[in-house]
This record gives structure tokens, C-alpha cells and sequence, in this order.
């Protein structure tokens, strides 16, 4: 991880059975989705979606931002 980055998570917010369909990064909220052929296998279901968390460049949201912003004012 780079210096100055804050730490980010993957968060598993939805499951089908016991295999997670959908997660996000905890920083910048981008959202990945389980594969459909991986839908039957929980294991490498889990491991798809690290793999494209750990691929993921953290970008701001400029909504999110622009809100925080506002609140401060």
C-alpha cells in the first residue's frame, strides 16, 4: 500500500446461500460483483471479488466530496 493512502477493506454486502455476490471498498465505494460462473462456488467466488478489490485504484466520488464540503460550511 502506498504511503498517505488511507487503509481500505473489502466489505461483502450481499450473499446468495453462502457465496458473496457483492462487495465494495470501505474508501472509495466502488462496488464489485461476483462473476455469474462463480455463483455456485463460494470459495472462488471470495476470491474473484479480493482479487478485483486488490486491482482497484481508490478514487474520490465527487458527490461525496462536494457533501462533506457543504456540511462543513
Amino acid at each position: 500500500m502506498m504511503d498517505g493512502m488511507a487503509e481500505r477493506n473489502l466489505q461483502i454486502v450481499r450473499f446468495m446461500g453462502t457465496t458473496p455476490s457483492v462487495a465494495y471498498c470501505d474508501v472509495c465505494r466502488l462496488t464489485f460483483r461476483t462473476k455469474p460462473e462463480f455463483l455456485q462456488d463460494p470459495d472462488k467466488a471470495k476470491a474473484q471479488l479480493q482479487a478485483e478489490f486488490q486491482q482497484h485504484e481508490c478514487k474520490p466520488q465527487p458527490d461525496v466530496v462536494n457533501d462533506a464540503l457543504n456540511h462543513i460550511r
